[in-house]
């Protein structure tokens, strides 16, 4: 059965008529005498199931189905539910009738993951997803925890429709209506998330930021290239999530100091916050002093350097977070003997430095 347009690759396995080839192998002696000694290798029918399924698992899903056909032992193993306890379908071109077709014959309470790409950017206009299929979805997958949605058109699909299992919701360049994660639905019938990332998705605004205090469990928020969210927004929707242990805003049109300004009144339980230094002064690092909770701190850099926060304030103020485990500066363009000062005076917490996430992503527009 063939997910995608792509042209397939070679079968996974060697054919069984070319285990022979593989069956012997010359060992070299090791007197230099020239003679060699053959040792029997075992074929792939002699492998027992627990190997086989091993290996099937490191192998691509388009062609791991493919391999079901080779024989009615491959068959069962193809169907081994330790195989389809990640599902990724981001890599392939998958239409709605092939989607219901890989759900009725492969997918079930075994899954945990799930990630498509949908059809939002390329390809014909139209969701992939539609309110009946991700209700079958949730009903076939019962102990789904993480959905991972990539150019997917939302808009005609009610928050309610997602799978009630759901903990960790990941949505990347995905259209949302305004009031997708309003309180109005049975909270019975909705996932009460604890992880949610939104990246690059444009309609997520004020409205939709103060509609997330209702998610009580909810732990991590991302929010990245999310430009409609506004001071205001952030000045009426964070008081509302002061449980978050997690917190990373990147490329927000707030200045960095005036949303830390914010975080730091009404966000003590904070262990790990990311930011970008756009706009960010000591001042502004200031404000987080009251959190007492900090073990993680990331800094993100480009396309700017750091110019009002100098290498010393950033030393000053992880010296004055005892708490504090981690610094992480992420696409800073730091200088080698800045680096070393921090090295130096960070004797309480490691320092990593590394590539942006969203290097070479149209980050430069963030300026």
């Amino acid at each position: 059965m063939a997910t995608t347009s792509e042209s397939g690759p070679s079968s996974p396995v060697p054919a069984s008529h070319d285990d022979t080839a593989h069956a012997l192998r010359p060992l070299e002696s090791g007197s230099g005498s020239g003679s060699s000694t053959w040792v029997a290798m075992a074929t792939a029918s002699e492998l027992p199931d627990c190997l086989l399924v091993e290996i099937l698992s490191f192998v691509p899903l388009r062609d791991r189905i493919r391999s079901s056909r080779v024989c009615k032992r491959w068959q069962r193993l193809v169907l081994d539910k330790t195989l389809w306890k990640c599902v990724d379908l981001s890599p392939y071109v998958v239409e709605p009738n092939v989607l219901w077709q890989l759900m009725r014959q492969y997918l079930g309470p075994g899954v945990r993951s799930f990630k498509m790409r949908g059809r939002l950017l390329s390809g014909p206009r139209g969701a992939l997803l539609t309110p009946a299929l991700l209700q079958a979805l949730g009903k076939r997958c019962s102990n789904m925890a993480y959905l991972s949605l990539i150019e997917e058109d939302l808009r005609k699909i009610p928050f309610s429709c997602l799978p009630p299992t759901l903990r960790y919701l990941d949505l990347q360049w995905c259209e949302l209506p305004q009031t997708w994660f309003s309180s109005g639905d049975d909270p019975s019938s909705v996932p009460q998330l604890e992880h949610l990332v939104l990246d690059r998705v444009p309609a997520f605004s004020d409205a939709q930021l103060q509609s997330l205090s209702h998610f009580g469990t909810l732990c991590s928020l991302v929010l990245r290239v999310t430009y409609r969210v506004t001071y205001q927004g952030f000045l009426n929707g964070l008081p509302g999530l002061s449980h978050l242990q997690r917190l990373e805003l990147c490329g927000c049109s707030v200045p960095s100091d005036l949303t830390l300004q914010i975080v730091g009144k009404n966000m003590p339980r904070l262990k790990e916050l990311r930011v970008t230094v756009t706009g960010l002064t000591a001042q502004g690092l200031g404000h987080l002093k009251g959190i007492k909770t900090l073990e993680i701190l990331g800094l993100m850099g480009p396309p700017c350097t750091l110019e009002e926060l100098s290498v010393k304030d950033i030393l000053s103020f992880c010296v004055s977070m005892p708490s504090l485990k981690t610094l992480s500066l992420q696409g800073l363009r730091l200088q080698a003997k800045e680096e070393a000062l921090l090295k130096e005076g960070l004797t309480h917490c490691v320092l990593t430095v590394e590539a942006h996430p969203l290097e070479g992503e149209g980050l430069e527009s963030l300026a």
